[in-house]
């Protein structure tokens, strides 16, 4: 992949980080929000807006699907992993804490690894004979 793809990549994580964030800012990065809220935001995020905007990014990439998954993961998860760190752990005065107050950002950071490579994996087995 060139280094047009990969700026590419980062700011379509980092606008889906800057949506969610703008959306939780007024409830406290979504902490004034109950469990079952966070719950569900979690399930819609986890079934619904990953798998959506994860298979329109790779297919509209093209190329190998799987690698261009793992990209994706990569950008969606380490720099928004720094982003939530300096906002909500340095800015805030959370530090690492907000790992587990904020449990469902966190699992984010790691259902992106499982979810982008098996739609690239999936698209990849459907284009190759």
């Amino acid at each position: 992949m060139n280094l047009k793809k990969h700026i590419i990549l980062f700011f379509i994580a980092f606008f889906a980080w800057l949506f969610f964030f703008i959306l939780g800012y007024p409830s406290n990065y979504f902490l004034d929000w109950s469990v079952s809220e966070q719950v569900l935001i979690t399930l819609i995020t986890l079934f619904g807006a990953v798998p959506w905007i994860g298979f329109l990014v790779i297919v509209f990439f093209g190329g190998d699907y799987f690698k261009t998954s793992l990209w994706f993961s990569f950008y969606a998860s380490v720099p928004l992993f720094l982003l939530d760190f300096i906002v909500v752990g340095l800015y805030q005065g959370q530090g690492f804490h907000y790992l587990i107050t904020h449990w469902y950002i966190t699992i984010a950071y790691f259902y992106v690894w499982i979810e982008l490579p098996l739609i690239g994996q999936a698209l990849r087995k459907l284009t190759t004979k």
